[in-house]
């Protein structure tokens, strides 16, 4: 068993994940108490670029914004890795870059990134070539207090059943943990759970659910990321306070995080790219 392992299966019960996206967050939240962190692609992006998550941000965007923000701090930082932003080689390179920007782990999911011309939805890529990026991964990384971590999510139509195989798959592949993405279901859970015994780090992005402390710790989840309402809450204050420094009247309305970003990210207009572009209208 790998340092980063053991590190989190030996954790009692869960440990909650501070989303961050600068020094300063990271400080706040070791200062809180937290011991994780997580820098998201989405906030990456954002943060970065001030652009939608559409994969525009580079690997070595990623790597300087974890670096500064990992470098400030104690924090074990664990960084969405997306797809690795490639094929197996380009996840190689990833993994070395972050590991020496000073992250604790990545997650590297099996979802086909960047978007292809005409996808109308989210689709994966192979379990084969999932574990063959995974084995290059582990390969990859110097040492094995770097956590590499497997992500995956139910997709629209899929049978849970398969989801649990791609689990157990890649756990055989010698990952230290599974991170699950958009399940809030206790039953749906379990059944994933069976793939693996691996720890589990669960993504909520903040949806109602009805998963309780006992079924995590049936499940073994050991890390748990409810969504980045820090980075969020950090836009609405910054609107906030620049609307009272040019004397605009502010309304309940105006401080609302996803209108503010649908605008300032100008949504609007990579939507209509993504039509125009790639030919994809949903």
């Amino acid at each position: 068993m790998t340092a980063f392992y053991n590190s989190i299966a030996e954790t009692v019960g869960y440990e909650v994940l501070a989303s961050v996206h600068c020094p300063i967050a990271a400080r706040m939240a070791v200062d809180l108490g937290f011991n994780y962190g997580m820098v998201g692609g989405s906030v990456a992006s954002l943060s970065m670029l001030g652009t939608p998550d559409l994969m525009l941000l580079t690997s070595t965007e990623l790597c300087d914004l974890v670096k500064r923000t990992s470098q400030s701090s104690n924090l074990k930082i664990i960084v969405d890795g997306d797809a690795g932003y490639g094929n197996a080689l380009n996840t190689m390179r990833t993994v070395v870059e972050l590991e020496m920007a000073g992250a604790s782990a990545i997650t590297l999911e099996d979802t086909k990134l960047p978007i292809s011309y005409g996808q109308t939805k989210t689709k994966l890529i192979s379990p084969r070539e999932q574990i063959d990026k995974l084995a290059a991964a582990l390969d990859a990384r110097k040492s094995d207090r770097f956590g590499i971590i497997a992500r995956t999510q139910v997709v629209a139509g899929e049978e849970i059943e398969a989801v649990a195989e791609r689990v157990f798959q890649y756990s055989e592949a010698g990952v230290d943990g599974i991170c699950l993405a958009g399940v809030t279901d206790p039953e749906q859970l379990e059944v994933i759970s069976r793939g693996s015994d691996k720890p589990k780090m669960l993504i909520t992005y903040g949806k109602k659910n009805t998963l309780t402390d006992g079924h995590y710790k049936n499940c073994n989840v050991k890390l748990l990321l409810s969504g980045h309402t820090p980075f969020e809450a950090s836009i609405v204050a910054a609107y906030h306070a620049l609307s009272s420094l040019a004397s605009k009247p502010v309304s309940q309305d105006d401080l609302n995080y996803k209108s503010l970003i649908g605008k300032y990210t100008e949504q609007e207009r990579f939507d209509s790219s993504v039509r125009r572009y790639l030919d994809i209208f949903e």
